[in-house]
């Protein structure tokens, strides 16, 4: 019964956060990160996490395909691969305070950041940076969409076209993340088979909804409601983490 109510509970999640994702692109993905810890334990919730987002960003992709640059997710890519061979080299891996301290900081620390530094994801090096940093983030916290927004906030894209670009930047990093974590669990034990397609449908069609709202959106109710969302979650990240470090 306990089990029941714990997949019943990541279900209902996986396609809110699917919703919120088709809308910012991100958040939704950071909100569930927060369930799954509150849920499972670190290596389980981010290998679902990523398995779900995997799902969730593809079909963003494949809906807004007609606006991903690939230059850009092409030097994106270089940057993840290097994290992905720095961290398996290394084998850490994060406590689950930690993790949620680091969730909900890392957003505000880029903000910060941005008072030195002006980054734009059009540019080499940027993108390369955000590879870098952003798979780095994914291992070391599960989630890098609320962080990676602030590469896009300079670069003059639609928001068709961070949405879209941000999902396949997404893709990479949660793919690596899998593959960093998935060596340290078996998914056999964790998740029946019909949760993960269960769980696969269901981020699609939060997407699917998602994306319809944002078509009805304007540019500055989309960056107003994502600075808002971003803080709030993050600020509950950083008082859970804190509460389980005190603990």
């Amino acid at each position: 019964k306990e089990d029941s109510l714990i997949y019943i509970a990541t279900l209902i999640t996986i396609f809110a956060t699917s919703l919120l994702s088709g809308i910012f692109g991100m958040a939704g993905g950071m909100v569930l990160m927060f369930v799954l810890l509150s849920l499972y334990p670190v290596p389980v919730a981010m290998v679902l996490h990523g398995l779900v987002q995997l799902t969730a960003n593809g079909s963003r992709c494949f809906i807004l395909r007609s606006h991903i640059i690939t230059e850009i997710n092409l030097n994106y890519f270089l940057g993840a691969l290097v994290a992905l061979i720095t961290f398996t080299l290394i084998s850490f891996a994060p406590q689950k305070a930690y993790v949620l301290i680091m969730l909900g900081l890392f957003p505000n620390l880029m903000k910060f950041a941005m008072k030195f530094w002006r980054f734009d994801i059009r540019s080499k090096n940027s993108a390369i940076g955000a590879g870098l940093m952003m798979t780095s983030l994914q291992l070391l916290a599960g989630v890098s969409g609320p962080a990676l927004d602030v590469f896009y906030q300079n670069s003059k894209l639609s928001r068709f076209e961070i949405v879209a670009n941000k999902a396949l930047s997404q893709m990479i990093s949660h793919l690596f993340k899998c593959i960093f974590y998935i060596s340290l669990i078996s998914i056999n034990n964790h998740f029946p088979g019909w949760l993960l397609a269960l769980a696969a449908f269901l981020a699609i069609m939060g997407t699917r909804v998602g994306t319809t709202i944002l078509g009805r959106w304007n540019e500055n109710s989309f960056t107003r409601y994502t600075n808002k969302l971003i803080t709030g979650v993050s600020f509950v990240c950083i008082i859970q983490g804190a509460y389980l470090l005190a603990a």
